[in-house]
């Protein structure tokens, strides 16, 4: 009977051991979770919209990143994608210091991005400044001037990201490059 009474006591004491340690478990892998941000990095594998968004920022509708691409010195495809390119990386950069919960909030959404097209420098600096004149981030990317352009061309206008309504508002009369 003893032996009976002491192997069940042993069997109930594995068993609560067990649970004990798969609750520790889930809940030390939560709060790093939490503390790391492994839930950000499973987020890239999703298609956007395919998760609840957990804050939508002050503002609740949509944002976006516009870059515009001055069209009047006919760069090629693949410099006007890589000025493009270092537009979105300072934007990033950018809006990581100044306002990480808009970054966070645009990052959930899918990170929008329109490429439009201007007809002039001066088109270009007019947007940037009504951008700046409404609290919008924007960048401006100069060439080094190693292949097509002269250096220090004002080639790609970055405005964002930023709320959608706010950046049309500006943009809405351009064309998509």
């Amino acid at each position: 009977m003893r032996l009976v009474v002491m192997s069940l006591l042993v069997e109930t004491l594995n068993k609560m051991s067990f649970l004990v340690g798969v609750a520790s478990g889930v809940g030390l892998g939560f709060l790093l979770g939490m503390r790391f941000g492994v839930r950000r990095s499973i987020r890239k594998w999703l298609a956007p919209g395919s998760f609840v968004q957990e804050e939508e920022g002050a503002y609740g509708g949509e944002y976006k990143l516009v870059l515009v691409v001055r069209n009047n010195i006919k760069m090629e495809k693949g410099k006007v994608a890589a000025q493009c390119s270092h537009a979105s990386v300072v934007a990033y950069k950018q809006l990581l210091q100044r306002s990480p919960e808009i970054l966070r909030t645009w990052e959930m959404h899918g990170q929008r991005k329109v490429v439009l097209k201007v007809s002039s420098e001066e088109e270009m600096m007019a947007l940037a400044d009504k951008a700046v004149s409404v609290g919008l981030a924007i960048s401006v990317i100069r060439d080094a001037g190693r292949t097509q352009i002269a250096p220090g061309t004002k080639t790609v206008l970055g405005i964002g990201p930023g709320p959608e309504d706010l950046i049309d508002s500006i943009t809405k009369h351009l064309k998509l490059y």
